[in-house]
């Protein structure tokens, strides 16, 4: 995720400055609070889908995968919502976030088409600030979804993708993400989960 949006960014940096279209404009766009950045991404991994399924064989298989990823930050002290966050590797705390991902494949192509930074849920694992969480925001928002449940915060992920015309018939997730209620979910939004079991 942090690659496809490096790229997206130099990109817009490399683009040829007109009057109305300057660096300074990417800078402000890249540093604007107010931007639904898991739009953007879902938006524009849809429009680069559309521009593919033509040279997609018809016998391919699409499918979301669900994917996280820990994003440590081992130096930080008052980033907004840095958390004490498990790592399954070393099986130890490290301070940081988890990064969800989800991503779109036809079995040879891979697009990330969303994605989630998430903090714990538990206050006393939180050791960064935590400022207003009022949902009317789209920062309140954001706020509320890093403090969530994975699983919830997944199938959330999986529904925008859908919603934003991202063709799919199967959802893939590692065994952390198996249970009946995630099937459920993902059975109910008309798609088919597999994942090996706990």
């Amino acid at each position: 995720m942090v690659a496809y949006c490096y790229l997206c960014t130099q990109s817009l940096y490399r683009a040829k400055e007109t009057p109305a279209f300057t660096t300074r404009t990417v800078r402000n766009f890249l540093n604007d609070g107010r931007i639904n950045w898991q739009k953007f991404v879902c938006l524009l991994a849809s429009a680069v889908i559309k521009c593919l399924r033509p040279f997609i064989d018809s016998r391919r298989r699409l499918a979301l995968i669900i994917d996280d990823s820990l994003f440590a930050r081992p130096y930080s002290k008052s980033t907004e919502l840095l958390a004490r966050v498990y790592d399954h590797d070393k099986h130890k705390f490290l301070h940081g976030y988890r990064a969800l991902t989800l991503g779109w494949s036809d079995a040879n192509t891979f697009l990330p088409v969303n994605f989630a930074l998430m903090s714990s849920k538990d206050p006393k694992n939180i050791l960064g600030p935590c400022h207003n969480l009022d949902r009317r925001s789209l920062v309140g928002r954001r706020r509320y979804q890093a403090q969530s449940k994975m699983n919830q915060v997944a199938v959330e992920l999986v529904s925008q993708a859908l919603k934003h015309n991202i063709p799919a018939q199967y959802v893939l997730f590692d065994s952390w993400y198996s249970s009946p209620k995630i099937f459920d979910q993902i059975k109910q939004l008309g798609l088919d989960g597999i994942g090996m079991l706990k």
